[in-house]
Formats: structure tokens, C-alpha cells, sequence
């Protein structure tokens, strides 16, 4: 907060006078990212031919990543510093993000913990990708490859489950 009010040219205590909560401003940005990911992920899943819409998700959530670094920060970093009701609609927001994921993959291919891993992964890129210094083509190849793999390995477990119980 106290760099926020720096950046802002006000005190720090008076902060509070322009904003309800240190967590209604966190909510307010994750709600904004996380706003922006459904609605371009819904325009993908409306414009894109099926096969292409996972790569064209992946792609819109690196360039994202790239134009909005701090968002994705602060939602890694402060998630888990939420508490009701703020933590029940991020997450909320998030889920739907999820279910577009998953719609994009084939809800039948993906579980929801899949999805949620993908999710998960998609937002930790920064922590790990940039020390590759990779093409924005190869970082989207790496990552696209990488949650395929995921997506396989889902389907492969999901099959051998359901082989499980039909033996038994």
C-alpha cells in the first residue's frame, strides 16, 4: 500500500479516504484480469474453429501476461490474502474462466482438476518462462506442448479408471 500511495503522490494513510479496503482494490484488479481473460477467452471460443481454440487461449493469456505483468503478479502473490466475500467471487470469476478452458479442451477430456492445473500453470509462466528468453512463438509452442501433455495424461487416467472399474 505504501508503495501504491508513493506511485499515486499520496500519503499512505490517506490512501484509505480514495478506497473501501486494502482487499476491495486487490478484488477490483483480479476482478478486471480476470474479466479480461473471460471475455477474450469467450470471443476465442465464439470466433475460433474448435481445434485451434486452446492454442488461441494459451496465446491470448501469454500476451496478456505481457501487457499486464503487475495484475498477474498481485493474483499469485495476494489470492490467498482475500477473505469473505472477496475470496468467494475471485474465485468465481476464476471458475468461469475454468469452465471456458475446459469447454475449449472437451469437458469430457478434462477434469476440473485438469483444468484447474492448466489455469494454474498458465498463471506461473512469468515465475519460470522468461529465463528460457524464448520467442514469443516458442514460448507459446512450449506451453501449448506442455498442457497438451496434461490434457493427454487427464485422458489416459481418466480411461484407465474407467477400466478399473469395469474389472471389478
Amino acid at each position: 500500500m505504501r508503495e501504491l500511495a508513493s506511485a499515486l503522490g499520496i500519503n499512505c494513510g490517506s490512501i484509505y479516504n480514495h478506497i473501501e479496503s486494502k482487499e476491495a482494490l486487490l478484488y477490483e484488479l483480479f476482478e478486471e484480469l480476470l474479466g479480461l481473460l473471460q471475455s477474450n477467452a469467450m470471443q476465442i471460443q465464439r470466433r475460433v474453429e474448435a481445434p485451434k481454440r486452446l492454442r488461441k487461449i494459451i496465446e491470448m493469456h501469454l500476451s496478456l501476461q505481457d501487457r499486464m505483468p503487475c495484475h498477474f503478479q498481485l493474483l499469485e502473490r495476494e489470492w490467498r490474502h482475500l477473505s469473505e466475500p472477496w475470496l468467494s467471487h475471485a474465485d468465481a470469476h476464476r471458475a468461469r474462466y475454468e469452465q471456458i478452458i475446459a469447454a475449449a479442451v472437451s469437458p469430457s477430456a478434462c477434469s476440473q482438476a485438469c483444468t484447474k492445473s492448466i489455469v494454474t500453470l498458465l498463471n506461473q509462466v512469468p515465475a519460470w518462462l522468461p529465463a528460457l528468453r524464448l520467442t514469443m512463438r516458442a514460448r507459446l509452442d512450449l506451453i501449448h506442448s506442455m498442457v497438451e501433455l496434461m490434457i493427454a495424461q487427464a485422458r489416459s487416467d481418466a480411461t484407465a479408471q474407467r477400466a478399473g472399474q469395469t474389472a471389478t
